[in-house]
């Protein structure tokens, strides 16, 4: 903003007045819109950590099979014991990552189209 002619400015009320006006792209996404899209991601990264969970929780196995164990009859043979601790964690881990990165695309590409339905007229109509 100019001051008027022949007046003069104050340097600080200069540097307030520009502070106050904050300008945003026009297709910035609204903020009910993109707190949504943040709780999906996080949403389907905690469940895409259970999902990984579930399933090296049913493949690992910390108690010898059924073959194991009467290979243990055999003279010599000790069937060992496997953690799964590590495993469980990774599952998760890796499951949950993966399902966090595939809702935040989604997230992504429905705020854009959003961003897109949204009109912003122009200052003056095409003549």
């Amino acid at each position: 903003m100019e001051p008027p002619a022949g007046e003069e400015v104050d340097p600080d009320d200069a540097a307030d007045a520009s502070d106050d006006e904050i300008v945003l792209h026009p297709n910035v996404p609204r903020r009910g819109p993109l707190l949504l899209a943040f709780a999906a991601v996080v949403t389907c990264g905690g469940l895409g950590g259970l999902i990984g969970y579930g399933l090296v929780d049913t493949t690992c196995l910390e108690d010898p099979s059924l073959l194991e164990r009467m290979l243990e009859q055999v003279r010599g043979y000790e069937a060992g014991a496997q953690s799964c601790g590590v495993a469980r964690a990774g599952g998760s881990v890796i499951g949950a990552v993966a399902a966090a990165i595939g809702a935040a695309v989604i997230a992504v590409l429905i705020l854009r189209a959003m961003a897109e339905w949204r009109v912003t007229r122009p200052d003056q109509p095409p003549s």
